[in-house]
């Protein structure tokens, strides 16, 4: 049977006690930022007021998107679209650069290839967003009366590590990855 044992000494007497001062500051410091219980703010959710629409049934919900300063504008919150949308009235009147490309979509107001524009800065509540292509689309059908100026898809959700809607109290929390 073969045996191996492999001992390593410390060099001089300050290497343990060294070992052991930095192995108990690292301790405190681990103790002391998990003391509360509560994510360090790299990690913290930040929160974005909504306004939730139930009707015949249905349920919406919108958030305020601010663009290159102008609004806050009212975004469907959407994670089923894959794609970020903005309602055709609105890159109008922001004046939205166009891309050049044209993009397939298809949904509940059917299929169609719409425009696309470029959006450089744009805030969701008081949370910075990275820039974006988003599609332009008519939505007056989704509309149905309501202030409806674009819808925010997985594309966009999908920069932040969890997202929670809380219907009851109306607020989603972001949290970063």
């Amino acid at each position: 049977m073969f045996r191996s044992a492999c001992v390593v000494r410390p060099s001089n007497r300050y290497t343990r006690r060294t070992a052991l001062g930095v192995a108990a500051l690292l301790t405190a410091a681990l103790a002391t930022a998990c003391a509360d219980g509560e994510p360090g703010p790299a990690t913290a959710a930040r929160e974005v007021p909504l306004t939730v629409i139930e009707r015949d049934g249905q349920t919406m919900v919108l958030a305020p998107v601010s663009i290159g300063g102008a609004g806050p504008f009212m975004f469907v919150l959407d994670t089923g679209a894959s794609v970020s949308a903005v309602d055709d009235d609105l890159a109008r009147q922001l004046d939205l650069p166009r891309t050049g490309e044209r993009q397939p979509i298809s949904g509940v107001v059917g299929q169609d290839t719409v425009p696309v524009v470029a959006i450089g800065g744009w805030e969701l509540g008081d949370v910075r967003l990275d820039p974006a292509d988003a599609t332009v689309v008519d939505l007056d059908a989704l509309r149905g009366g309501r202030p409806l100026q674009g819808l925010l898809g997985s594309d966009v959700l999908g920069d932040f590590g969890r997202i929670t809607v809380d219907y009851e109290e109306e607020v989603l929390l972001l949290t970063p990855r």
